[in-house]
Protein backbone atom coordinates (compact mmCIF):
# COMPACT_ATOMS: atom_id res chain seq x y z
CA UNK A 1 0.00 0.00 0.00
CA UNK A 2 0.93 3.71 -0.54
CA UNK A 3 0.36 4.21 3.14
CA UNK A 4 1.26 2.20 6.21
CA UNK A 5 -1.70 1.64 8.24
CA UNK A 6 -3.69 -1.29 9.86
CA UNK A 7 -7.13 -1.99 10.89
CA UNK A 8 -8.99 -0.90 7.58
CA UNK A 9 -11.80 -2.31 5.27
CA UNK A 10 -11.68 -3.05 2.05
CA UNK A 11 -13.96 -4.70 -0.53
CA UNK A 12 -13.83 -5.71 -4.40
CA UNK A 13 -14.82 -3.03 -6.76
CA UNK A 14 -16.89 -3.76 -9.30
CA UNK A 15 -13.71 -3.24 -11.72
CA UNK A 16 -11.76 -6.15 -9.81
CA UNK A 17 -9.78 -4.13 -7.97
CA UNK A 18 -9.28 -4.36 -4.13
CA UNK A 19 -10.77 -1.09 -2.43
CA UNK A 20 -8.86 -0.40 0.89
CA UNK A 21 -10.51 2.18 3.26
CA UNK A 22 -9.82 4.34 6.02
CA UNK A 23 -7.87 2.41 8.95
CA UNK A 24 -5.65 3.72 11.41
CA UNK A 25 -1.99 5.16 10.23
CA UNK A 26 1.15 4.04 12.01
CA UNK A 27 2.09 7.70 12.06
CA UNK A 28 -1.29 9.06 13.71
CA UNK A 29 -2.93 8.05 16.93
CA UNK A 30 -6.76 8.51 14.60
CA UNK A 31 -8.40 7.02 11.96
CA UNK A 32 -7.36 7.96 8.58
CA UNK A 33 -9.63 9.25 5.68
CA UNK A 34 -7.58 7.74 2.93
CA UNK A 35 -8.58 5.19 0.30
CA UNK A 36 -6.75 2.77 -2.55
CA UNK A 37 -7.07 0.35 -4.53
CA UNK A 38 -5.38 -2.89 -5.38
CA UNK A 39 -5.28 -3.89 -9.27
CA UNK A 40 -3.89 -7.23 -9.50
CA UNK A 41 -2.46 -8.95 -13.22
CA UNK A 42 0.58 -7.69 -15.28
CA UNK A 43 1.29 -4.55 -13.29
CA UNK A 44 0.27 -5.01 -10.12
CA UNK A 45 -0.16 -1.38 -8.31
CA UNK A 46 -1.78 0.28 -5.73
CA UNK A 47 -3.75 3.76 -6.64
CA UNK A 48 -4.66 6.75 -4.43
CA UNK A 49 -8.38 7.24 -4.39
CA UNK A 50 -10.18 9.99 -3.55
CA UNK A 51 -10.27 10.29 0.58
CA UNK A 52 -13.62 10.30 2.78
CA UNK A 53 -15.18 12.98 3.92
CA UNK A 54 -14.88 11.93 6.92
CA UNK A 55 -12.13 9.87 9.53
CA UNK A 56 -13.80 7.03 9.99
CA UNK A 57 -13.33 3.67 12.08
CA UNK A 58 -15.72 1.14 12.62
CA UNK A 59 -17.75 1.44 10.07
CA UNK A 60 -20.10 -0.34 7.61
CA UNK A 61 -19.60 -0.21 4.09
CA UNK A 62 -20.79 -1.93 0.81
CA UNK A 63 -19.67 -1.76 -3.07
CA UNK A 64 -23.00 -1.73 -5.01
CA UNK A 65 -23.67 -0.43 -8.36
CA UNK A 66 -20.32 1.16 -9.33
CA UNK A 67 -20.42 2.76 -5.64
CA UNK A 68 -18.86 2.07 -2.29
CA UNK A 69 -21.08 3.33 0.73
CA UNK A 70 -19.67 4.03 3.69
CA UNK A 71 -22.01 4.42 6.77
CA UNK A 72 -21.27 5.53 10.30
CA UNK A 73 -18.40 4.73 12.30
CA UNK A 74 -17.54 5.58 15.90
CA UNK A 75 -18.46 9.00 16.59
CA UNK A 76 -20.27 9.28 13.27
CA UNK A 77 -23.97 9.28 11.88
CA UNK A 78 -23.33 9.87 8.41
CA UNK A 79 -22.54 8.42 5.42
CA UNK A 80 -21.25 9.11 2.47
CA UNK A 81 -20.71 7.43 -1.02
CA UNK A 82 -17.37 6.96 -3.69
CA UNK A 83 -18.42 6.77 -7.42
CA UNK A 84 -15.74 4.41 -8.83
CA UNK A 85 -16.08 6.06 -11.93
CA UNK A 86 -14.83 9.44 -10.58
CA UNK A 87 -12.20 7.57 -8.36
CA UNK A 88 -10.86 5.83 -11.81
CA UNK A 89 -10.66 9.53 -12.87
CA UNK A 90 -9.25 11.02 -9.88
CA UNK A 91 -6.66 8.33 -10.02
CA UNK A 92 -5.74 8.74 -13.50
CA UNK A 93 -5.47 12.47 -13.62
CA UNK A 94 -2.46 12.11 -10.62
Amino acid sequence: MNTAQYGWWGCVMSGGQYAVLSGMGYASSGPMSSCEALTLGENTHWESLPPMHDTRTEFAYAAVAGCIIVAGGQNHQSAEVLDEMMAAVAAASV
